[in-house]
């Protein structure tokens, strides 16, 4: 295909992207630069850290009748007609050797436009976060912070877990300066440290098996932990067994720094009622999906469905988060018509996908993305713009890469998916005639040594969705 044919379909795409979800899309048609912008495809992308909040956040976002004139489709409906031959063609690469499921649902009209064993209930691997994302959106505005605190008195300082598993050694620095200075106007110059980490139950979930702490995926669920419990920095390196507590220890430590002395070890407590406090805050609940749908981070996937099962009311123990997650995705599902029988297959164990218990059908996940991109669930739309883009951002930035998908870089949107024998991807798209989609896809049942080309058949499905040839 031409370079001029290419730039064509980018631009044309992403202006179609823009009309169908305005809200949603801005972002992708200033990326494509099919429309003035601060943002370009030819930025180097963005790593995959924890940082600041995303770019044209804050804009005001304009109605595409406003920006632009009605785009002309790209190709009449009928030509897609094919659009489940072509991609259930997947089925045939040897290393998919017919374990293939997919299902294709328009945003505007809800219909399915392709499918293949669509109604089977698989294992979604990280897909799931989806679920989990959704879910707690449902239950939180998204502009929620999650509030640590420290109580002082009587010599005693309470650090108070709040739900922030992503305090930072700064955070915890000017928290312990704080309570310094409140435990210094009361006249005290020698303390001792209590840890009440009862807002959540948490710990680590027997449903991960093998995929858990000791494998460095993820850090049991805390009323709080120090940058995420991940002991050497990295995002699949050693785990805290008990992050609370360390944070605690190194608050105590920090206080030492600030000019208290620290008496005895850190006891577990209560922190005392209408006592004098200091306080910080996390990031916005929005912004924590944002990180982990875009990361895939486990750690903080499970502590929003924890935040999912407080919102409910239910236990916050690993069992009682995958409950409230479970029953909030039948709740949406039944709500925009999902079949009974594929509601029922539903079965959720986990809030990030690291069970191998898992199973969520195709035609449940892509029915929820497509409404997302539907415009009809504004509470939900954020997900539009935290899942990683095709070759650009996050889990996706190095993949369709290779022949015969490198036309869908920059135009599929997805959250990655992987675990033992399945690769998954699920997400948003446009196809050529206009029509926004969600999708879900996965390939299972191949042999561990075939990660990486089970994930490549991934991306050829995926692929063919926006194929115009």
């Amino acid at each position: 295909m031409a370079a001029s044919a290419i730039e064509r379909i980018w631009r044309t795409t992403a202006i179609v992207m823009c009309a169908a979800v305005p809200t949603s899309f801005y972002v992708l048609g200033d990326l494509t630069d099919a429309f003035p912008g601060v943002l370009t495809v030819r930025s180097e992308a963005a790593g995959p850290e924890f940082g600041p909040r995303a770019v044209a956040e804050d804009w005001e976002r304009v109605g595409a009748e406003d920006l632009l004139p009605a785009p002309k489709p790209a190709a009449s409906p009928a030509d897609t007609a094919d659009l489940a031959e072509r991609m259930a063609a997947g089925a045939d690469l040897p290393v998919v050797a017919g374990g293939l499921a997919f299902s294709v649902v328009d945003a505007e009209t809800g219909r399915t436009l392709a499918a293949r064993e669509e109604g089977t209930a698989l294992v979604p691997a990280s897909t799931l976060k989806l679920l989990t994302a959704a879910a707690v959106l449902r239950q939180y505005r998204g502009d929620e912070v999650l509030t640590t605190r420290a109580v002082v008195q009587d010599g005693v300082i309470t650090l108070v877990g709040g739900g922030d598993m992503t305090l930072s050694e700064d955070d915890l620095r000017e928290l312990a300066t704080q309570a310094a200075t409140l435990a210094g106007a009361q006249g005290a110059t020698e303390v001792s440290v209590a840890l009440d980490d009862s807002y959540l139950d948490g710990g680590a979930n027997p449903a991960w098996g093998n995929n858990g702490r000791a494998g460095g995926w993820v850090t049991p669920t805390a009323s709080l932990a120090l940058e995420e419990g991940w002991l050497d920095g990295e995002q699949y390196g050693p785990k805290s067994a008990t992050p609370a507590r360390d944070a605690a220890e190194r608050f105590a430590e920090l206080l030492e720094e600030a000019g208290l002395t620290v008496a005895g070890e850190v006891t577990g407590a209560r922190a005392p009622e209408g006592a004098p406090a200091a306080e910080i805050h996390s990031e916005t609940i929005a912004e924590l999906v944002r990180h982990t749908l875009l990361i895939s981070d486990n750690t903080t996937a499970e502590l929003l469905a924890h935040l999912v099962a407080l919102a409910r009311g239910e236990e916050t123990t690993p069992a009682g988060a995958a409950a409230a997650v479970d029953a909030e995705i039948r709740e949406l599902a039944e709500e925009i018509g999902v079949a009974p029988e594929v509601i029922a297959s539903l079965e959720i164990h986990d809030g990030s996908g690291l069970s191998r218990q898992n199973r969520v059908p195709p035609a449940l996940l892509s029915a929820v993305l497509a409404d997302v991109a539907s415009g009809k669930a504004p509470a939900l739309e954020q997900i539009l713009f935290d899942v990683p883009i095709a070759g650009l951002s996050g889990t996706l930035a190095d993949r369709f890469e290779a022949e015969g998908t490198e036309d869908a870089s920059g135009l599929v949107r997805g959250k990655t998916g992987y675990l033992g024998g399945a690769a998954t991807l699920a997400g948003v798209t446009v196809l050529p005639d206009g029509r926004t989609v969600g999708y879900s896809i996965v390939v299972h049942g191949f042999d561990g040594a075939d990660a990486a080309a089970a994930r490549a058949a991934v991306d050829e499905v995926a692929a063919e969705m926006v194929q115009v040839d």
